[in-house]
């Protein structure tokens, strides 16, 4: 889990949102490598393993059906993921691809439920949630973009939209509805790309500091 990465993170439980607040226990250059995050509200406590943040328990995941080259190029090139700031979000079985990613952009990549064999750390970084999540764990309108898996819903597919910034791209499996507050760039037969046009709701955000 990339250090800068730990402040967009978000409790997943329904109260208030607040920063988490990181306990770090073993740390590779700016990678957390295992540690706690801790929710100051609810008082939750969620583990970070290998670089990953684990928001949920889930069984061990089935390895990639394999990266390719080609769809690597295509997914940073769909998301326009250029320049070195920020981060993106990658969902499911599309996380296969990005180790290739990095090797074609400096952002960040927040992998969603990824898969068994990618290794986090030189860029990647990682969260388990429920398969049924209706809401990721990360501020609104903090990512540069993202992409999402053939077993999003519709439901998942909203909240997608509200994690990315305005003026920044959503790729959807094609057989999802494009809902309001989204621009269609383009389509082809497995997906559709669409820029993100209104401003995200606003919340009360509680105040910390990270825990040393």
């Amino acid at each position: 889990m990339f250090s800068e990465l730990v402040d967009v993170l978000r409790c997943p439980r329904p109260h208030e949102e607040s920063w988490l607040v990181l306990a770090a226990r073993r740390v590779d250059g700016r990678d957390i490598v295992d540690g706690v995050l801790g929710c100051p509200v609810c008082h939750a406590e969620f583990s970070i393993v290998d670089g990953v943040a684990r928001f949920a328990k889930l069984p061990n995941g089935t390895p990639s059906a394999g990266a390719s080259e080609e769809e690597a190029l295509r997914l940073v090139a769909l998301l326009d993921l250029t320049g070195a700031r920020g981060y993106a979000i990658i969902v499911g079985d599309l996380g296969a691809h990005a180790p290739n990613m990095r090797e074609l952009t400096d952002l960040q990549l927040l992998l969603v439920n990824p898969p068994a064999d990618v290794v986090m750390g030189s860029g990647l970084s990682g969260i388990t949630i429920g398969p049924e999540w209706t809401k990721l764990p990360v501020a609104a309108a903090s990512a540069r973009g993202i992409a999402l898996d053939d077993t999003t819903t519709q439901a998942q597919l909203v909240a997608g939209i509200e994690a990315v910034a305005v003026g920044s791209r959503v790729l959807s499996p094609i057989a999802l509805p494009m809902p309001d507050g989204v621009k269609e760039l383009a389509r082809d037969n497995r997906h559709w790309l669409a820029e993100r046009q209104t401003a995200p709701r606003t919340s009360g955000i509680v105040g910390l500091q990270r825990r040393r």
